[in-house]
């Protein structure tokens, strides 16, 4: 069965180790595993549109506080930059019908709602489209917007359909290099 977005078979053991560095108790090697998603990313990116980019660069949008304020050995932000900047320019400028993208919200939201939405992003397409209710795959911030608005007036779907889109892999490689501060190389 098809989950709503490509995930690797082992994405909870690798999710659990990305967050605990973000808390500041991970045991292993830090930069390693940064490394590795970093890697992980750099060889899906070209491929199918099955592949797990997204993944990865959610992995890093995971890592990216450790990045910014943490103490990453040398190369390790430079080699994430460089794998995240070819992910952007493979947008290619690319147009979408999607009026509101989940890399769009706050980026600090986003990474402490990195659990709920990845068990939802996990689920087999036909149960993830069950309703999922806003909190599940949206912005902490989506009731306060004006009913009319996007993302608040989204049904599960269509909120779905934003999380699958080809853009949201890039515009989240993006929201990670401006949480770095660093540009588009």
């Amino acid at each position: 069965m098809s989950t709503a977005i490509t995930m690797p078979d082992n994405w909870r053991p690798l999710f659990s180790s990305w967050d605990e560095i973000r808390h500041g108790y991970h045991a292993g090697d830090k930069d390693e595993t940064v490394r590795g998603c970093a890697r992980r990313l750099d060889t899906t990116a070209p491929g199918p549109e099955g592949d797990p980019v997204l993944f990865w660069t959610l992995g890093l949008l995971t890592l990216a506080p450790y990045m910014a304020f943490g103490t990453p050995g040398p190369g390790v932000e430079d080699e994430v930059v460089a794998v995240l900047s070819r992910v952007v320019r493979r947008d290619d400028g690319r147009m979408c019908a999607h009026g509101w993208h989940p890399y769009e919200a706050d980026v600090d939201d986003v990474i402490e709602r990195l659990p709920v939405y990845l068990e939802v992003l996990s689920s087999p397409v036909d149960q993830a489209l069950d309703d999922p209710l806003p909190e599940d795959l949206l912005p902490e911030d989506h009731d306060e917007l004006d009913e009319e608005a996007e993302p608040a007036n989204l049904s599960g779907p269509e909120i779905l359909a934003r999380w699958q889109c080809p853009r949201t892999a890039p515009g989240f490689a993006r929201a990670v290099l401006g949480y770095l501060g660093a540009p588009v190389r």
